[in-house]
């Protein structure tokens, strides 16, 4: 009974502790991510508040730490790669808290597209292409010329093998998003590798 106990108390603390990681900011974070997050988190100053509900709306900045908590949640991801155990823990927090975005802020948000292309890849993190393509796919419905969302589901299918595709994805995106930089060199990269 100890150990078992020992054991779940250890479990608890272990994810206690990576809980408070996407919660619990250091200025070298607030360096990482979008202004707006250290507002939000900070509750202040007044007036940058007033600035940044100006631009998102009230109802949109009152849930923005989700989007925050998601973004900090996806680097933890990557940088937990090799550890399968910690990449699914963030991975699945990117997904919640992208959910919590799409699921709390106005349908004309002008964020929503960036939480989709965070939410499929907090997907592929999980290990769901299928759920991170849908994501991706919502994006462009949203944003035909968001170029991020593009290149992401350009690289799931060529993730998967399927070359072809991959390329022909990122012709689209040269129709709705122009010779953006992104495109074109993923465009010659690929080239090079048939």
């Amino acid at each position: 009974m100890a150990t078992f106990c020992l054991v779940a108390l250890s479990f608890f603390v272990g994810s206690q502790a990576r809980a408070d990681e996407t919660v619990e900011w250091s200025e070298q974070d607030y360096a990482l991510y979008p202004p707006f997050c250290r507002v939000k988190l900070t509750n202040g100053p007044p007036a940058e508040i007033d600035r940044w509900i100006k631009q998102m709306g009230r109802d949109n900045f009152m849930h923005i730490h989700h989007y925050c908590f998601g973004l900090k949640a996806m680097g933890l991801a990557y940088a937990s790669y090799s550890d399968k155990k910690a990449r699914s823990y963030y991975a699945r927090s990117v997904v919640t808290n992208m959910k919590y975005i799409l699921s709390n802020t106005r349908p004309d948000f002008y964020m929503r597209p960036d939480a989709l292309i965070s939410l499929g890849r907090g997907y592929l993190l999980w290990n769901d292409p299928g759920k991170a393509r849908g994501a991706f796919e919502q994006a462009l419905k949203m944003k035909p010329d968001a170029v991020d969302a593009w290149v992401a589901l350009s690289d799931l299918f060529y993730d998967n093998g399927q070359r072809d595709e991959a390329l022909k994805v990122l012709e689209d995106a040269r129709t709705h998003a122009g010779d953006h930089r992104k495109i074109m060199l993923r465009i010659e990269q690929m080239q090079k590798k048939k």
